[in-house]
């Protein structure tokens, strides 16, 4: 991934954008999540919460929030995702999780990005949130090691990363790349198929944070849930395996 520059000029080109989330049980953390969305100055065209199979009130209240609700009975969080953005009106998909909270300008520093025509999708940064200040500052060498891998790997061997739960791409790249898979690591799997592409320039601006909660270093283990990721990145793996608190 390149970095930003300093120093963009942003045109006027209207940008329509939709942020999908898949969902599954997720009632403690969608309220916060969608309304860091809708509380940035610029306003999404829609946000699409996509329910995997929910049993408890996320749907409730994603529709309160006065979201679009969409079911996919296929599990999965790369199918969810995809569901999302077949019904999506917007030329740009915004991807995140229900777990995670915007910055305030994410939307207008991804769009901001995205007025250069050549960049087919922008990604952000993700920290992690802990009550416990040393199980923070240890689950967040995870993006320090992460983000630094990506960056040496879009600069050296030019094969930029996708990140499935804090980017924005265009919808039309998206499904000319067929979309996520049905496996773990399905945005590593992604970026495989983008490196095929001749337009295949991605961004990383560090000014899109998304912060997520630590649940899946909490239940999995810090160094199993990372072994786990970096094998399913090499090897596919379904997602019948996987779980959403796991995703990280």
């Amino acid at each position: 991934m390149e970095r930003i520059p300093e120093r963009q000029s942003l045109s006027q080109v209207e940008i329509k954008s939709s942020f999908i989330i898949p969902v599954l049980n997720e009632e403690g953390f969608i309220r916060a999540c969608v309304e860091s969305i809708r509380n940035q100055p610029e306003i999404p065209d829609e946000i699409i919460v996509v329910d995997n199979g929910c049993v408890d009130s996320t749907v409730a209240i994603a529709r309160e929030l006065d979201c679009k609700v969409v079911k996919e009975e296929e599990r999965g969080i790369g199918n969810a995702r995809n569901r999302g953005a077949q019904i999506a009106n917007g030329d740009v998909l915004c991807f995140i999780d229900a777990d995670g909270v915007v910055s305030p300008n994410w939307l207008k520093e991804a769009k901001g990005v995205l007025q250069d025509s050549k960049v087919n999708a922008v990604v952000g940064i993700n920290i992690f949130s802990h009550e416990n200040p040393a199980k923070k500052v240890w689950y967040n060498t995870y993006t320090l090691f992460a983000y630094t891998g990506l960056a040496l790997s879009n600069l050296l061997l030019k094969k930029p990363y996708l990140a499935g739960n804090n980017m924005a791409i265009r919808k039309n790249i998206f499904w000319k790349l067929g979309g996520f898979e049905p496996v773990v690591a399905e945005d590593v799997w992604l970026s495989k198929k983008l490196w095929k592409l001749e337009e295949q320039k991605v961004i990383f601006n560090p000014k899109m944070v998304v912060n997520y909660s630590s649940r899946g270093f909490d239940e999995t283990g810090y160094i199993r849930t990372i072994i786990y990721w970096i094998k399913s990145a090499l090897v596919k793996r379904s997602q019948e395996e996987y779980s959403y608190k796991s995703k990280r």
